[in-house]
């Protein structure tokens, strides 16, 4: 069979092809047709409606920026003569008070609290000794008369109730022992309440006690100067760790040692037996010099 006989194609298969072939040309051209249109009407509504929505954009964009303006500025510190017990929550904010010593000032009067005295604002629960002392001079707290004595002593008993929660703080010169004072002592210094000296005393713990008031700097958020309060006496050791019989989760809690350094200590310990001091671990890249100057107190071997 020849090549000619083999794709022999009849006359009406030949028509057929045709028709299919105009059939699927117009159906091209069509769609191309109405997708022009279609691209020229959104041209044309985007174009007419696109100063209109670039200004709709902006003006949603600056309400926003507005109201986040708003939430994070604070409201302007002045100073003027206000009473501590009547004063609102926006009047203590103007004079300078953080939005929590104001959250506590209002608890301590709904409980019945009220100061007699501008100094007696003083032992406000978080107020440093700084910021009371600019206060001080615009603290106006009118005198107790005859008037309202009998409402101060209806509120003696729940008054004595709130000392125990807002303890008095202490007058200049006090000094405590840095070792021995609890967290009800602590809380009596300007600036420190329940959660910071609960701080104080847990890094007391970890530690095994302190050598030096300058270790306070070590916890953060305590107030400027706070050394001043406080000292140690001259016979006060700390409590000491046996760097050998000691294992690992108990070497690993002291806040002068890293992980990498407890490792390393019983890394020694299993090759070769005993530390006999910190010298046998200077080779090691995990300590410094300044490393075992602050351990030397707290370890023993």
């Amino acid at each position: 069979m020849s090549l000619k006989q083999k794709y022999h194609i009849t006359r009406s298969e030949q028509r057929a092809f045709g028709v299919l072939l105009i059939v699927v040309l117009l159906i091209i051209a069509g769609r191309w047709w109405f997708s022009g249109r279609g691209n020229a009407e959104n041209d044309k509504i985007s174009e007419d409606d696109r100063k209109e929505l670039a200004a709709f954009e902006e003006s949603l964009r600056a309400d926003s920026l507005q109201r986040a303006a708003r939430r994070k500025l604070p409201a302007a510190t002045e100073l003027f003569p206000f009473n501590p017990n009547e004063a609102d929550s926006a009047t203590l904010l103007r004079v300078g008070l953080k939005p929590w010593q104001v959250r506590n000032l209002l608890k301590y009067r709904r409980k019945g609290g009220r100061w007699r005295s501008a100094d007696d604002f003083r032992r406000l629960y978080g107020l440093t000794e700084e910021e009371f002392q600019r206060l001080r001079p615009y603290i106006m707290i009118p005198p107790i008369t005859e008037e309202n004595a009998n409402c101060f002593a209806k509120e003696s008993g729940r008054r004595d109730s709130l000392r125990r929660i807002y303890p008095e703080k202490f007058g200049e010169l006090t000094v405590l022992s840095l070792n021995a004072a609890d967290t009800t002592l602590l809380q009596r210094i300007p600036g420190i309440g329940r959660y910071r000296a609960a701080q104080i005393c847990r890094y007391r713990e970890r530690l095994g006690g302190y050598i030096s008031t300058e270790q306070l700097r070590e916890i953060g958020d305590l107030p400027d100067g706070i050394e001043q309060w406080f000292e140690i006496g001259a016979n006060e050791t700390p409590r000491q760790i046996d760097v050998n019989k000691s294992d690992f989760k108990t070497l690993l809690r002291h806040p002068y040692l890293s992980y990498e350094q407890v490792l390393a200590i019983m890394r020694f310990r299993q090759k070769f037996g005993s530390l006999r001091s910190w010298s046998d671990l200077r080779n090691s890249p995990d300590f410094s010099e300044t490393d075992f100057q602050r351990l030397a107190p707290y370890f023993k071997f």
